[in-house]
């Protein structure tokens, strides 16, 4: 071994006794928060906007299919305010901004609230003088930042539930 490549191994093997004994587990290890995630029905959201964060919740929640006798739900209400970022000289607006809010609740299957949270993203897009290109810009914008909201709404309860069964 280089003197280099030797240094950083004894560094590692020294730090990996101090991390393992304060708990550091990382939130995507074999034995992580995210394999302690129950079953869980994840609900219907209104809207086309609703209907992709639920695919995206889905995906991540329960890569394999929901399951039919889920002891937990999941109910999302999302919001999606935006907003003029910049306008042209002529006062035509030529950014804006989007924004995706989800508050959501975990109940068990007694219908108790089990906990909730919520979770925002927020990007821009480009207005142009073409409509479909205007268009495309705001689904791309919408799409990255509901693939945002679902990645964090999965992580958050992945840590509530690894909370609870401490």
């Amino acid at each position: 071994m280089r003197h280099f490549d030797r240094r950083a191994f004894l560094i590692l093997a020294a730090a990996a006794p101090v991390l393992a004994a304060c708990g550091f587990e990382p939130l995507h290890a074999q034995r992580g928060a995210l394999a302690a995630l129950p079953p869980m029905q994840i609900e219907p959201i209104p809207d086309r906007q609703g209907q992709i964060l639920r695919n995206y919740l889905l995906d991540r929640i329960a890569p394999r299919g929901e399951a039919s006798s889920a002891n937990y739900s999941l109910a999302v209400k999302l919001f999606e305010p935006r907003q003029v970022l910049a306008l042209r000289r002529d006062d035509v607006i030529s950014r804006m901004g989007y924004s995706a809010i989800a508050n959501y609740e975990v109940r068990d299957a007694s219908n108790r609230r089990i906990f909730a949270g919520n979770s925002s993203f927020s990007t821009d897009y480009e207005i142009t003088n073409s409509e479909y290109a205007t268009l495309t810009a705001l689904q791309n914008a919408r799409e990255r930042v509901l693939e945002l909201v679902a990645d964090d709404i999965r992580n958050q309860i992945a840590i509530e539930f690894r909370r609870l069964q401490r």
